[in-house]
């Protein structure tokens, strides 16, 4: 229901003001990643919010579907944005910041709709926060910690938000049509596949983590502060291996699963106490880093152009269709280039058949009785 909400009210803002506040959700995306990792007594850092933007940059694996298609943003992006902010008040009480460990009714009045609202973004994101949750209650507990009102009553709302996705009859209708869980065989499928894509799609990632772990245990550091890296990273791992309860996992769920991989590979980043002290080497890696944006959008701006060309004739055409009142248009359908920033499918985003969801959602979006494809 929230990302829902925010993709109607996008729609209804329409895409230029879409546009500027995304631009400013990603930039709070990253830096929010950013503060996950390395807590609140630590202060903002430029360079490590420049590793959160070049992670999701270089690894998101439909980069145009997670973060600028208006409905994919609504859901993956501003999904993830609901969690994190949620987790804000946890982060710091992992921190053993009193001011939040001595909030009792007042917190816990707050953290209870707060985390209604960040169970019911995702299935499986939501999820691995539910897990995530449960990890840091017991890690607290084994520090003989007290464990304030509000943290409970945050964790109570993000099961009741989750229930209230999981238990909806439209989520059981999605889920019959696109064939059902399966049986245990099938989920094990599944779930090789996923490792499989995971492998394909993480892999620089996943070998600078492993390439930290060495270094952190070579290194004599206290094994506590690897405590937050692992939570995070068994939070990815439920948010992906959860999607094996699913027939479909498009690659724009990977996103979610990227941002709790990125909070735990620079928590243990800092847990290793790494830093690149030459101001040389930071002001090279910075002008790497936009000389290799800069390619990429040169690469893909002309595909990108076609899209948006496409997508504009069609307006132009049902608005047409619409000025003559016709009701049943025929439109094209558009297809994508292919590029992992183009949210666009490239098989077309409708079909030929009225009754299809895709060309019903068309059709109630532009007004008419029904769309088919031309």
């Amino acid at each position: 229901l929230p990302v829902h909400f925010l993709a109607h009210l996008f729609l209804w803002m329409g895409k230029g003001a879409f546009n500027a506040v995304n631009t400013l959700a990603f930039a709070l995306l990253a830096a929010l990643v950013s503060f996950h990792a390395f807590g609140a007594l630590r202060p903002f850092r430029p360079y490590a919010w420049l590793a959160v933007f070049g992670g999701l940059w270089l690894l998101t694996p439909a980069f145009g579907e997670s973060f600028l298609w208006v409905t994919g943003a609504s859901n993956y992006l501003y999904g993830m944005l609901l969690i994190l902010l949620f987790l804000i008040p946890y982060r710091r009480l992992a921190d053993d910041t009193d001011a939040f460990a001595r909030r009792g009714v007042s917190g816990a009045v707050v953290m209870l709709p707060c985390g209604v609202l960040a169970g019911w973004t995702n299935e499986n994101t939501a999820g691995a926060l539910f897990i995530l949750l449960l990890c840091l209650l017991l890690w607290r507990l084994a520090k003989k910690k007290t464990v304030p009102l509000w943290f409970y009553a945050g964790l109570a709302g993000v099961a009741a938000g989750l229930c209230l996705m999981v238990s909806a009859p439209g989520e059981q209708a999605r889920l019959g049509a696109a064939g059902g869980t399966g049986g245990a065989a099938e989920m094990l499928r599944r779930a090789a596949v996923i490792t499989v894509k995971l492998g394909r799609f993480f892999w620089p990632g996943i070998l600078l983590w492993l390439l930290l772990f060495v270094l952190f245990l070579r290194g004599g550091r206290e094994k506590k502060t690897l405590v937050l890296p692992l939570i995070f990273l068994l939070a990815g791992c439920a948010a992906l291996y959860s999607m094996a309860l699913s027939p479909q996992m498009p690659n724009r769920v990977w996103s979610g699963v990227l941002v709790y991989f990125l909070i735990s590979l620079l928590a243990l980043w800092n847990a290793r106490g790494a830093r690149i002290e030459n101001a040389r080497v930071r002001v090279a890696a910075v002008s790497l880093c936009a000389a290799l944006a800069l390619a990429c959008y040169a690469r893909e701006a002309r595909g990108l152009a076609a899209t948006k060309s496409a997508f504009d004739a069609r307006s132009a055409d049902a608005s047409a269709q619409l000025a003559l009142f016709e009701q049943d248009l025929r439109l094209a359908s558009v297809h994508g280039s292919g590029a992992r920033f183009d949210a666009a499918d490239p098989a077309g985003d409708i079909t030929d058949d009225a009754d299809h969801w895709l060309n019903q959602a068309l059709a109630r979006y532009l007004g008419a009785q029904s769309v088919t494809a031309d």
